[in-house]
């Protein structure tokens, strides 16, 4: 929600999803290639401000970005 003045966020959406690892040739150098992430299956997830603000809800929607994490324990769960 915009004023003249002020915002206000509703809530945060997240485009996400399974990918894989695709290589290919650079445009101006075809003898240049680069490894990129390819999305496969593409997802959004929409969380509202307030449960946004939660610790256990942030973590959640890191670990979509980086699921290594997933190893490490859970603050909130530690309390």
């Amino acid at each position: 929600m915009h004023t003249r003045s002020t915002y206000r966020v509703d809530y945060y959406t997240l485009h996400t999803g399974d990918v894989e690892p695709t290589t290919m040739a650079r445009s101006d150098d075809p003898s240049d290639v680069v490894t990129v992430m390819r999305l496969v299956h593409a997802f959004e997830i929409f969380t509202c401000v307030d449960c946004y603000a939660q610790a256990r809800v942030r973590r959640e929607r890191e670990l979509l970005f980086r699921t290594e994490l997933q190893a490490v324990p859970d603050e909130d769960a530690r309390t």
